[in-house]
């Protein structure tokens, strides 16, 4: 079985936080994500993952910079380490290629240098009353070649059903940078935050709308912006 999420995100912003976690106006960053997420289980404990992208970049003056292009593309695996008849736990491996390669152009900072992304993934489906529930956790290292410092990363997603064909989603994305920063780049953590509503409108196809906003960080931008997702089982 598989499954197959196209997602288009526009994200924007005016501020970042400081290294003391305080905010201060930056010129204003626009990006544009399309997102692609296709992953296929060739047997019940394994399956593979190929996650292209799209993404465009402007940042007003002073720094005056823009580039449109393909982003990163991973591909990997995913292994079933164990579950029972409620619970999962999973190995995943992704290897990220960058489809941009001036270091030198501040519109494409951090997406120029291979990475890996290493995470253990922990998920449970329960009931919230009378409602079908899920909890996802990834917990991941991301190496990172070049001067981008490697980063710890730590996922959440917590859904639930209220009718058969809607699911709630609130999720939690958490990075903090690790190891040395050269360059454009500094030491740093974010948390964003989005919520989403995904309807399933027709056998096997859902389409999903939410926003996303970083809340607190340091050394990083102060995004906000909103998503929507087309999602395919086959």
């Amino acid at each position: 079985q598989g499954l197959l999420i196209l997602s288009g995100a526009m994200l924007s912003s005016g501020r970042a936080f400081d290294a003391d976690g305080g905010s201060f106006d930056v010129p204003r960053y626009n990006k544009f994500e399309l997102d692609g997420w296709l992953e296929y289980g060739l047997t019940d404990h394994f399956t593979l993952i190929l996650q292209p992208q799209f993404r465009s970049v402007d940042i007003a003056r002073p720094t005056g910079a823009s580039h449109a292009g393909l982003g990163y593309t991973g591909i990997g695996a995913r292994i079933g380490l164990w579950s029972n008849e409620h619970s999962v736990v999973s190995l995943q491996s992704l290897v990220r290629i960058p489809g941009s390669k001036d270091e030198n152009d501040p519109a494409q900072a951090g997406s120029t240098d291979m990475e890996e992304d290493i995470r253990l993934l922990y998920g449970r489906s329960f009931k919230l009353g009378a409602w079908p529930a899920f909890l996802d956790t990834e917990f991941g290292y991301r190496f990172r070649r070049g001067d981008p410092p490697d980063e710890i990363r730590s996922d959440v997603t917590f859904g639930v059903r209220p009718r058969p064909d809607l699911m709630l989603m609130a999720q939690s994305f958490s990075t903090f940078a690790r190891g040395k920063a050269r360059g454009f780049y500094d030491v740093g953590w974010g948390w964003k935050a989005a919520a989403s509503i995904v309807w399933d409108f027709a056998k096997n196809w859902s389409v999903q709308v939410g926003g996303v906003a970083t809340l607190a960080g340091e050394s990083t931008l102060r995004e906000r912006g909103g998503f929507v997702a087309l999602w395919k089982r086959f």
